[in-house]
């Protein structure tokens, strides 16, 4: 016996994990509000509840001098723990792959094993839509007639659907996007729904997390508040203010009356509670109706 089978004998085991697809999440998604479960958390965000760590950011070039990287998204929200890991490439498209894909963790409370792994390209789209069908709803634009759609890839594509869903006055699409074809195959899968190729947005400026955002200036709006053009919501300086948070919109800590007209501009930077949150409510449907495959660790 090698000193390593010693060690290992002494060992307990890994346990078990449950490995959810990208089909086995779709499906999960038919039985659930993801909209409903990220307005919950965006105001639990605001009220203090949940853990929000920073993340981790491994960024490189590869072989083709392309903007690659990966980032770790921790958090906490209520009785959920978990993790994103949602790694990139701008030229995976040009190879046919999503330019995002990853896995979403859950965690045991108690333990802090990992209970359920899944493919979280998927949630990670569906996520950020539901951001911002919140903040069409709570900015007071539940009622529009038409959406601009800047960039159809996997988040445009998951934007238009989910708007175009939930929003029974929608009439016309603009969509823009580098590549006409991807514009017009995202056209061809809203039908009753006039589209065509445009762009434009400015002014009013809500966010969901300012420190996240101030903090991170890799992010566009980071940027703008570490040149001074943008402040806190609270900030008196020659900065710009920021209107406030779309949880505290939810929670009624920041008011909507008064905001720029005709363009109110929602910052989605993505928190990874909210990820944690929507991978939690799909483990739980997913255990309802006994998707998933077992994984033993050893």
């Amino acid at each position: 016996m090698s000193w390593f089978d010693v060690a290992e004998s002494g060992l307990s085991g890994a346990g078990e994990v449950t490995l959810l697809s990208r089909e086995e999440v779709r499906k999960c998604l038919t039985n659930l509000d993801p909209v409903d479960v990220v307005r919950e958390t965006l105001a639990d965000h605001d009220r203090g509840i949940g853990l929000l760590p920073a993340e981790a950011y491994l960024r490189w070039e590869n072989s083709r001098g392309a903007y690659t990287r990966s980032i770790g998204m921790p958090g906490a929200v209520r009785s959920a723990y978990g993790m994103k890991i949602i790694n990139a490439s701008v030229s995976n498209p040009a190879i046919g792959l999503e330019r995002a894909g990853g896995i979403g963790l859950c965690f045991d409370a108690e333990t802090a094993r990992i209970t359920t792994i899944m493919e979280a390209g998927l949630l990670s789209a569906v996520r950020t839509a539901a951001v911002s069908a919140v903040g069409v709803d709570a900015l007071g634009y539940d009622g529009a007639v038409s959406l601009a759609v800047v960039g159809c890839g996997a988040q445009g594509r998951m934007h238009a659907a989910l708007l175009a869903e939930r929003l029974p006055s929608l009439r016309k699409v603009t969509l823009y996007d580098r590549s006409p074809d991807a514009a017009s195959a995202l056209a061809a899968t809203l039908p009753g729904i006039s589209a065509q190729v445009c762009s434009s947005a400015r002014e009013a400026v809500y966010v969901d997390d300012v420190d996240l955002v101030a903090d991170n200036p890799r992010r566009p709006l980071g940027r703008l508040m570490a040149e001074g053009l943008f402040g806190h919501p609270d900030s008196t300086g020659p900065a710009r203010p920021l209107d406030g948070t779309l949880g505290g919109i939810l929670t009624g800590r920041h008011r909507v009356d008064g905001v720029a007209s005709p363009y109110v501009v929602l910052n989605p930077f993505g928190m990874g509670v909210l990820d944690v949150a929507l991978y939690a409510a799909v483990s739980a449907q997913a255990r309802a109706e006994s998707l998933g495959t077992a994984l033993h660790l050893g």
